[in-house]
């Protein structure tokens, strides 16, 4: 008797993992580009740029990322059977001729 309540109470601490999230896991929604202020901590932080371009005041780094993504059971079938929409937003951070951050744009894709 006492060595079945010795198991049944380690198997209900074994199973403490299996509890449900008191919380609900954070959602990445917040711009990562929002602390940015050089070029160097651009790259630090996201990366290499999808695209660099050129503007009046200097260099225009481009950066994607995913907003939306759409896995519709209903494409499982017939034509569309595994198609997904992903919808993108770009950010662009305009760089000043010494490297630092002097604009940032966020935008639809």
């Amino acid at each position: 008797m006492t060595r079945a309540l010795l198991v049944a109470a380690g198997l209900l601490a074994g199973c403490a993992s299996f509890v449900p999230l008191r919380e609900p896991p954070a959602l990445d929604t917040a711009d990562p580009a929002v602390d940015v202020t050089t070029r160097a901590e651009a790259l630090a932080r996201l990366g290499p740029p999808v695209e660099v371009r050129a503007s009046d005041l200097g260099e225009v780094l481009l950066y994607r990322r995913r907003v939306v993504v759409d896995r519709n059971p209903a494409r499982y079938h017939g034509e569309d059977r595994g198609d997904g929409f992903d919808r993108y937003e770009r950010i662009l951070l305009y760089l000043d001729g010494d490297g630092r951050v002097v604009r940032r744009v966020t935008e639809p894709e």
